[in-house]
């Protein structure tokens, strides 16, 4: 099985690290990386028409895929340039925040992922949710990544040895739960992590549905020395609706969260 990494926080973000530190459960893969040089968070499903592709060598990934543009273009690179296989999934994460309802749509993790999926091939957008004052542990989320892809990827395999076997049975059983496929649809799945406090485990894995509910967007408004005006937001992600049976109530409760996007 090839497998293609790729984010929106840039080719050296530690979440790419993790996830490749999770993909690295799975055996009998070939796993490449390709990623923007710069972050791209928020920018969506934008894409350019000139790609430039370096590489670089990135601790502990090894030789990655260096894309001067978006992450919507590092899939366009990985499918169309001559010297890289056509892969079999796609994983884009772990981005340094939650992906949860609308804002899917801004989110540059998920328009990889998407864009993959438009291609025909099956896709992954993993996103950790980010709590104030709370550093992410990243080595607890490249675990429950690498139990939930062991499901996703796998789903008749047992758990790979070193996985969160109990993690990788909740996925299986959540996926019962999965709707069906529209024929001919490659699968493209939106997962997100739960901030939860630490030392507390989790314990429940959802399929749930994409919150339509919109996001409270408040702004402070200041006054510049050369007489414009500024807007800062100052909203807070955790006072967002969270409607009933939606990917926000699930992840906001502690659940690992698993959705099917829109294509």
């Amino acid at each position: 099985m090839r497998i293609l990494l790729t984010n929106d926080d840039g080719f050296d973000a530690v979440g790419l690290a993790a996830l490749w530190e999770a993909v690295r459960a799975l055996s009998d893969v070939t796993v490449t990386a390709i990623a923007p040089r710069y972050p791209h968070s928020g920018l969506g499903h934008v894409f350019t028409d000139r790609l430039t592709v370096r590489t670089a060598d990135v601790p502990p990934l090894g030789k990655v895929h260096v894309v001067e543009g978006t992450p919507v273009d590092c899939i366009c690179a990985a499918v169309h340039h001559p010297h890289l296989s056509r892969p079999d999934w796609v994983i884009a994460g772990i981005n340094a925040g939650g992906n949860l309802g609308v804002d899917i749509y801004p989110s540059g993790t998920v328009a990889a992922a998407r864009q993959a999926a438009i291609f025909g091939i099956p896709a992954v957008a993993v996103s950790q949710v980010v709590v104030a004052g709370k550093p992410i542990d990243w080595t607890r989320a490249a675990r429950e990544t690498a139990a939930v892809l062991a499901a996703l990827l796998r789903p008749d395999d047992p758990p790979p040895a070193g996985t969160d076997a109990k993690l990788h049975l909740l996925t299986r059983r959540a996926l019962v739960e999965a709707p069906v496929l529209p024929p001919n649809a490659s699968p493209c799945w939106n997962v997100n992590l739960p901030r939860l406090a630490d030392g507390q485990p989790t314990t429940e894995v959802r399929v749930a549905a994409i919150s339509r509910d919109p996001v409270h967007l408040d702004y402070a408004l200041t006054e510049l020395k050369d007489g414009g005006e500024q807007l800062a937001y100052v909203g807070s992600y955790q006072d967002r609706p969270a409607g009933q049976g939606t990917d926000v109530e699930a992840t906001f409760g502690g659940a690992i969260t698993l959705s099917r996007l829109p294509i």
